[in-house]
C-alpha cells in the first residue's frame, strides 16, 4: 500500500502520479499546488476555481545538484513546466540525474521510507521521457 508524503498535493491510489490542482472556469488558468483565494491571472472570485488532477509530465525548465549533505544531498532537483501549465519543482529520480533544459520528464513514484505499519510513504520524482532529450 502507498502513502503519500504530501496528500493534498497527489493522490497515491493512481498507478502514474497525478497532482491535486485547481483550475479557473473564467479563464483556464491551472494552479498547483491548489488554491482557493481566487484567480491570480483574470481575478475571478474562488467559487469560481474548481479541483483538477492532472500528470506531473512536461519540459525542464531549471536544473540544479545540491551536494549539501545537511540538505541530503547529493540529488537533482528540477523545475518542470508541466503540460497543464504550472511550473512545479520536483526531484529527479537518480537514474535521471543527467537531465537537461529541454528535456521531457515525467513523475514516476519513489518510494521514500517505509512505514511501521509496512505501507510505502511515495512522493513523486521526475525520470526522463524515453527519447525524448534535448
Amino acid at each position: 500500500m502507498r502513502v503519500a508524503v504530501h496528500p493534498r498535493l497527489y493522490d497515491p491510489s493512481f498507478d502514474d502520479p497525478l497532482l491535486a490542482g485547481t483550475e479557473c472556469r473564467e479563464c483556464g488558468r491551472v494552479y498547483f499546488p491548489p488554491m482557493g483565494l481566487g484567480c491570480e491571472n483574470c481575478g475571478a472570485a474562488a467559487d469560481k476555481l474548481t479541483e483538477t488532477r492532472f500528470t506531473a509530465t512536461g519540459v525542464v525548465f531549471a536544473v540544479a545538484d545540491v551536494a549539501v549533505p545537511a540538505q541530503g544531498g547529493p540529488f537533482t532537483i528540477a523545475e518542470i513546466v508541466l503540460d497543464a501549465g504550472p511550473l512545479i519543482r520536483i526531484s529527479v529520480h537518480p537514474d535521471s540525474a543527467t537531465v537537461r533544459i529541454g528535456d521531457r520528464v515525467t513523475g514516476h513514484w519513489h518510494r521514500s521510507r517505509r512505514q511501521e505499519a509496512g505501507a510505502d510513504l511515495v512522493e513523486p520524482m521526475a525520470v526522463l521521457v524515453s527519447g525524448e532529450t534535448a
